[in-house]
């Protein structure tokens, strides 16, 4: 039989044997296990407060879906496992609000398809909040275009050096924008692709 993944490990003490509060109280970032003399921060315990919250609230969700949770497909416990993960490592309250919402939402999506998983969850691990704002803010526009004077009404225009233009760096490296046509119109212009319609309706932003 094929060993229980990290992941798995990790559900099962989570949601079947001691639950997710008391995980909290261990929970920590790489690098504080390997540096444990920072687990003595201020931050660490904010860290860990906010962790601990969090975890609980989500606790107290699944329980209130016990019947939903006995019937999860493979891609909706691999996500759900996955997004927890993430809030471990996560020292954001506003991502952290995100990602409890996309818990919720995935208990009630049943249609999810495992590579769906797999990409979201890169997704949802590596995005920063300020990403994340600009996706909720911007992601009706038609392409963003650099350094447009005049941009037509549904493009958005970003200066190369702004701090806009440093998270549409980062947006592109996560696959979230992808460059225009290869043609002389479209030259530094950038659409959404397909992804941020499904990382948006995961966290919960229609």
């Amino acid at each position: 039989m094929e060993k229980p993944s990290r992941v798995e490990k990790i559900s099962d003490n989570l949601i079947v044997e001691t639950g997710m509060t008391a995980l909290a109280f261990f929970a920590a970032t790489p690098l504080t296990a390997l540096l444990p003399v920072l687990t003595k921060s201020l931050a660490y315990s904010r860290y860990k407060k906010r962790v601990k919250k969090a975890l609980s609230e989500i606790e107290q969700k699944l329980t209130k879906h016990e019947e939903k949770l006995r019937n999860l497909s493979d891609a909706q416990y691999k996500i759900i496992n996955e997004i927890i993960l993430t809030i471990l490592q996560t020292t954001e309250d506003e991502k952290i609000a995100y990602l409890q919402k996309a818990v919720s939402n995935c208990i009630e999506e049943e249609t999810v398809s495992v590579s769906f998983v797999s990409q979201i969850s890169r997704i949802l691990r590596d995005i920063s909040v300020e990403e994340l704002r600009f996706l909720v803010k911007y992601h009706k526009r038609s392409r963003i275009v650099f350094n447009e004077k005049t941009p037509k009404e549904d493009e958005l225009s970003v200066e190369v050096n702004s701090d806009e233009g440093i998270l549409i760096s980062g947006l592109i490296a996560l696959g979230l924008l992808v460059p225009g046509a290869a043609t002389f119109d479209e030259v530094g212009q950038y659409h959404f692709s397909p992804l941020v319609e499904k990382v948006l309706k995961v966290i919960g932003v229609p």
